[in-house]
């Protein structure tokens, strides 16, 4: 060896001069670093115990040279990523002890044909594995353990070759009885031992050799031993005779493979020569059952092939993937190129399947049939049964198979294939494929199925994030833009979002607004407290937001407050949706105002249709003050006139013109113009105000007043006056509809009772003909009337004042022996 590197006390690695092999060998492990670069080297020598020693060696031929003279036991091998050919020097090392652990240092674009090459390598052993650069960490642990595994297997053979030698050279001398009881504990070792003459023929062999050769003792001695091996190894036997007895040293074991009845069975056999009394030289081998072993060893080389394949996937998914100068069809792209590359097939394909369609979408190939954009027919694919099967369908050579009759093979034949289905939120959403159409020459193995597993969910992972952001791309578009103005604030109310809309709306930025809690979520105002209770029955809360803009203009939204909470059902943010109605609102305070000044109207006109019998009711207490005062004057003529005597009529003066005075007041505030004022009404006063007026003209008209009012009559809230006025105008029309029919069926009723808990109902009947029925449908239509001198608003203008109320004015009933209005009134306890 040419140099060494050692950990130091400290743990860093030195250069220390070569020193011969240690006597004890369970004290120091012998690595052979070939063409290893020192920055390598140092990386993992850190990794290592005080008792593994590393050779440097600058090339191949020392190695091998060194291995040929025996002057120094190796334990492990590690060939650098610069080594030509180091399949060809694997084959080399093993050629003169196959038990050595060998390790192919490899750039990851080489690996998987590295793998290949030693999978089909027939002149190998199984301790041969190909090892990532990337990977120096966990380097330095396999490497360990495959050098401490090897010196326990030499350890175990040393011990079993020498009790043999003991045995064999005691035996002749013992005396007989001896000799038999060394005979049976040589016949009973757990351990095969071989003894053959200088001509290869069998001397002697005990009962384990026996059963692994599955051979009798009468058949084997005196039978050349490679006559007891299959065909194809009997060379083999004889060159490791030849060698045996011709070398000073014990040789390394070489594995034999038999056959046996469940398929292979293997044999560890070490040779070591052996003196014969007359001074010939013949060989004794040891042999040992190593199938379990062997078995296991492929499995664990398999199981560790296999997770770097995994692991070099999801290191390549992971840089792809982190790489944001890469489009989503870019990164597609290189994982299609990466599965080629791990599966060793030319062709990679993206497809959508949607209504029996394969559609592809991107792929890697060459075959214009396969080109983005192409479309077939999915019976006409491999990835119909695919998309039927939750797990990888491969196949490595078409022809063999039943897929050579798939309508696909007709058409163009893909000998080989790897497919598996992707699935977006549940459901199917096509196929990522792998093709070729040469055969493989081996089969599709658990970590290329898992591999494709791997890449068909981050596909799957891309695609699914993809939409994801294309659909909240969507609702950004769409919040930004609405003519809705859009707030969204955190759980306990601070604003993290605006949107142009409200922007636009109140003249404040979002840096004016963001950040701050909104005023209408104010934790002490009445709408938080309607916000839990809309919370906590799943609903959301509706409200009208009037506020003033930056420039002190008034403004009105509609606003809905919707909570959103997350899986857990946990609140986390409020979305605030506000419906500008501002111009709404003040065209309804304009239509306001023209409904009260037509109301105003109305009253008016009501008025003037009142005028006789208003004259006639103001005529009476007028003609009864004349008639006093002039009784009065008559008593102040005689001189002796007394005070006594004008007291009584002065007194009616005054009380009939206080009678007089309250007509007037009645008229005054009916006849004027003002806001509506709902109050506590009690509904047996306002009918009684109503038929003051009506009083008349009722007396006039010969019509039988009839009043059915409780006593107890819940209180209304609503504006006397105005209520007033929709009784005026319906009894008005009851006395009106009464004319045309005899005298004494006039009659009016006007009932009032209770409707639930929440409302009062009254009803005005007459006695009169009832409407028309094609009038029915008419009768609350503005400027509709059957009078010849009627306007056609009273009933409209009373409409819209009972509505105004909370209440409803309808038709209850018409037919030719009456009509019946109805309207409820809200009570004031429940206002």
């Amino acid at each position: 060896m040419v140099g060494s590197l050692e950990k130091s006390d400290k743990g860093r690695p030195r250069s220390a001069q070569p020193y011969p092999m240690a006597p004890d060998r369970s004290e120091v492990c012998n690595l052979a670093f070939v063409n290893v670069e020192r920055k390598f080297q140092l990386h993992v020598v850190n990794n290592l115990s005080c008792r593994h020693h590393i050779e440097a060696v600058p090339n191949t031929a020392l190695l091998q040279s060194t291995l040929e003279l025996g002057v120094e036991l190796i334990d492990a091998v590690l060939l650098g990523a610069q080594v030509e050919d180091p399949v060809i020097v694997a084959q080399r090392i093993h050629s003169l002890d196959k038990r050595l652990p060998i390790f192919i240092l490899s750039e990851e674009s080489v690996s998987s044909k590295l793998r290949q090459d030693l999978m089909y390598c027939p002149f190998l052993g199984h301790e041969v594995l190909v090892w990532p650069t990337s990977d120096a960490d966990g380097l330095a642990a396999v490497l360990t353990d495959a050098a401490e595994r090897r010196q326990q297997r030499l350890r175990y053979q040393e011990a079993a070759i020498a009790n043999a030698h003991v045995q064999l050279e005691v035996l002749p001398l013992l005396q007989p009885s001896a000799a038999q009881y060394v005979e049976g504990l040589f016949d009973n070792e757990p351990i095969g031992v071989i003894a053959t003459d200088p001509d290869g023929k069998v001397r002697t062999l005990n009962r384990q050799s026996r059963q692994l050769l599955a051979t009798t003792e009468a058949d084997a001695i005196g039978q050349p031993l490679s006559a007891l091996f299959p065909k194809q190894e009997r060379e083999r036997i004889n060159l490791l005779l030849d060698a045996a007895i011709s070398s000073n040293s014990r040789l390394p074991p070489e594995i034999f493979e038999l056959p046996s009845a469940n398929g292979s069975s293997f044999i560890e056999m070490t040779a070591a020569a052996f003196s014969l009394p007359d001074g010939r030289r013949s060989a004794m081998l040891v042999l040992q059952e190593v199938t379990l072993r062997i078995q296991a060893e492929r499995q664990r080389t398999e199981a560790v092939v296999e997770l770097r394949l995994i692991a070099n996937a999801l290191r390549a998914f992971h840089a792809i993937g982190i790489d944001s100068n890469l489009s989503r069809s870019e990164k597609i792209r290189r994982v299609l190129r990466l599965g080629c590359e791990q599966f060793g097939v030319p062709i990679g394909i993206l497809s959508r399947i949607d209504a029996g369609w394969f559609t592809v979408l991107e792929s890697i190939a060459d075959i214009p049939r396969f080109a983005a954009g192409q479309k077939l027919r999915l019976e006409k694919t491999y990835c119909a049964t695919t998309m039927d099967s939750s797990e990888p369908v491969a196949f490595e050579c078409a022809s063999h198979t039943e897929w050579r009759n798939h309508s696909t093979y007709k058409a163009c034949p893909m000998e080989a294939y790897i497919g598996m289905r992707i699935v977006i939120d549940g459901k199917p959403f096509g196929t990522l494929c792998f093709i070729g159409a040469k055969p493989r020459n081996r089969p599709f193995s658990a970590a290329e199925r898992e591999t494709l597993k791997l890449m068909s969910q981050w596909i799957a992972s891309e695609l699914a994030r993809e939409r994801a952001e294309a659909h909240m791309s969507k609702l950004s578009s769409a919040i930004e833009q609405t003519a809705d103005s859009v707030i969204i604030t955190d759980y306990s109310g601070r604003v993290e979002y605006i949107n142009p809309a409200f922007e636009a709306l109140t003249g404040y930025e979002r840096d004016d607004i963001v950040g701050r809690p909104a005023k209408f979520l104010d934790s002490e105002g009445r709408l938080r407290t309607d916000l839990w209770k809309a919370i906590g029955h799943d609903r959301k809360l509706e409200f009208l937001l009037s506020d003033r803009t930056k420039d002190d203009r008034s403004y009105h939204l509609q606003m809905t407050i919707s909570p959103l909470k997350d899986k857990e059902n946990n609140l986390t943010h409020f979305i605030v949706t506000g419906r500008d109605v501002t111009a709404l609102i003040e065209a309804k305070e304009v239509d306001r105002k023209r409904q009260a000044e037509l109301t105003h109207v109305a009253r008016l006109s009501t008025l003037g249709g009142m005028v006789s019998g208003l004259a006639h009711e103001l005529n009476q207490p007028l003609c009864a003050i004349m008639t006093y005062a002039q009784t009065c004057l008559r008593k102040l003529e005689p001189e002796n006139a007394k005070a006594s005597d004008l007291k009584h009529g002065l007194t009616q003066i005054v009380s009939q013109a206080e009678r007089a005075d309250e007509i007037f007041v009645r008229i005054r505030n009916f006849s004027r113009k003002q806001e509506i004022r709902r109050q506590r009404a009690c509904v047996r006063s306002m009918v009684e105000s109503a038929i003051g007026f009506m009083q008349t003209e009722i007396h006039h008209n010969n019509v039988k007043l009839k009043l059915r009012i409780p006593k107890n009559a819940p209180l209304v809230y609503a504006d006397a006056v105005q209520i007033q006025q929709v009784l005026i105008n319906l009894v008005r029309n009851s006395v009106d509809a009464l004319a045309q029919i005899d005298e004494a069926t006039r009659t009016v009723r006007i009932t009032a009772s209770a409707d639930g808990d929440k409302h009062t109902k009254i009803l005005v009947a007459d006695s009169g003909r009832g409407c028309a029925k094609e009038d029915v449908d008419r009768v609350f239509e503005p400027f509709f009337t059957t009078k010849h001198a009627g306007l056609g608003v009273g009933l409209s203008i009373s409409q819209g004042i009972i509505e105004a109320h909370g209440g409803k004015l309808w038709l209850e009933s018409t037919s030719p022996r009456g009509t019946t209005f109805g309207l409820i009134l809200p009570n004031w306890k429940q206002s």
